[in-house]
């Protein structure tokens, strides 16, 4: 199975100033007067990135959060009109980032679900339909985690995003110990798993991702449920900056983690700039690892000289 991996593109199209209150008025302050905004170009590069991808005739496409910058209605329609030519064109997946979930009003109103819902809510893929079975009857929020199934192919969505002043995510004992049954009920039927998330478990260094106000809280938990019961692969974004690191699990087996970086980013740092990965996933092992970048004041995307097999 080939899978296109992106991720972190942060859509931005500024509220009025009636709707800088709050998290929002924050954010903005560290867009604008911090200079974060020149660091993404997501309108431009976006659009690059999805033409580039569809070179590569993928089976699956998965994005693993923070479409937008603040949660807005019209970031959300921008996002899902760069991405469409993925979504409609292949089997594709997506999960919330905190940047998604950003506010208590944008959660309450299951702002992303009500745009991307298609993409969230789980099933088994149907090809005569070309949709996810079920997916386009959602009412309301997704109830995390969920599973898609294509062919012998498992994915296991989660989001453990919370809205709130930090940007930190908590699954909770009983959204990790959901995703685990998922993960040991596919295993059990032969299937090789993947699994979603947005923040990292794992460091670049291979320790757990425990950086205040920036992480999940339970971290810990996950990692140890990830060890019980081992992915083929495991996918995620939040920190701006491609890496793979293995997670030893309780088998002795290795799992790899793979961060996606972002795919909007502008930086002539090869594993901070725009990107994206695809892997060869077959029989639940990882037979092959590329990413495309896309280096500041380059002209198309190319390939990643850095070791990531």
């Amino acid at each position: 199975m080939r899978i296109l991996h992106m991720t972190d593109v942060h859509f931005l199209m500024p509220p009025p100033i009636k709707g800088m209150i709050g998290k929002r008025a924050l954010g903005m302050a560290n867009l604008y007067l911090a200079g974060r905004k020149s660091h993404f170009d997501a309108a431009s590069l976006v659009t690059m990135a999805v033409a580039d991808a569809l070179q590569w005739d993928a089976d699956l496409f998965v994005f693993t959060g923070d479409l937008t910058a603040l949660a807005l209605d019209k970031e959300f329609v921008q996002a899902r009109e760069a991405f469409a030519p993925l979504l409609n064109g292949m089997p594709s997946i997506v999960i919330p980032g905190n940047h998604d979930t950003y506010t208590k009003g944008a959660t309450r109103a299951a702002r992303m679900d009500h745009h991307m819902g298609p993409w969230m809510a789980g099933g088994a893929w149907d090809e005569a339909a070309r949709c996810w079975a079920g997916a386009h009857e959602l009412v309301g929020a997704v109830d995390w985690p969920v599973s898609f199934r294509l062919g012998s192919t498992t994915v296991v969505a989660t989001n453990p995003c919370r809205p709130g002043l930090r940007a930190t995510g908590r699954f909770g004992a009983e959204a990790i110990a959901r995703a685990e049954a998922l993960v040991a009920e596919a295993r059990g039927r032969g299937d090789q798993v993947l699994y979603l998330l947005h923040y990292p478990p794992l460091a670049k260094d291979g320790e757990p991702y425990n950086r205040s106000g920036h992480s999940l809280e339970d971290v810990d938990e996950l990692l140890a449920s990830l060890r019980r019961q081992p992915p083929s692969l495991v996918l995620h974004g939040h920190k701006h900056e491609a890496w793979r690191v293995e997670l030893k699990a309780d088998s002795g087996a290795g799992v790899p983690i793979v961060n996606c970086g972002t795919t909007s980013a502008v930086s002539a740092k090869p594993t901070r700039t725009a990107g994206y990965f695809i892997f060869e996933l077959e029989q639940g092992e990882l037979r092959s690892v590329r990413r495309r970048m896309l280096l500041a004041g380059a002209a198309d995307f190319v390939d990643d000289p850095g070791d990531y097999g």
